[in-house]
């Protein structure tokens, strides 16, 4: 497979590669599914590039010391709710350069969080 990478900010803003990778699999592979097959790589990285990142990076999830069972779940539920609001919160927003997550918290955390409260309509 090609894969084609442009990078669109930061120090290397513009720069641009082709790359060829290999996949592998146990599933039966025939010219006739590829289209199939490449729809299945791209829904997954999606995921790992969308929701994942923003978990990991600006949640600190995994460098959450929290090991027991119940604790993990009920903090990455809290987690992905917190997602939720933050993207009603970010479609909102008339500048979207400063609506990242980080955005969200400090600015959820400048008004004690009452925003967030009225995003779920239990406060107003």
């Amino acid at each position: 497979m090609t894969r084609e990478v442009k990078i669109l900010a930061g120090k290397d803003k513009g720069k641009h590669s082709v790359e060829k990778i290999l996949y592998i699999s146990s599933k039966e592979m025939n010219p006739d599914r590829a289209e199939w097959l490449l729809g299945i790589i791209r829904e997954y990285w999606s995921i790992e590039g969308c929701l994942h990142q923003r978990l990991d990076v600006s949640a600190g999830e995994d460098s959450s010391r929290v090991r027991n069972r119940n604790s993990l779940l009920v903090l990455g539920i809290l987690r992905r709710s917190v997602i939720g609001i933050y993207e009603q919160w970010r479609r909102e927003r008339k500048n979207k350069r400063q609506s990242t997550l980080k955005d969200f918290y400090d600015n959820m955390n400048a008004f004690n969080h009452r925003q967030a409260f009225t995003k779920l309509k239990l406060f107003k």
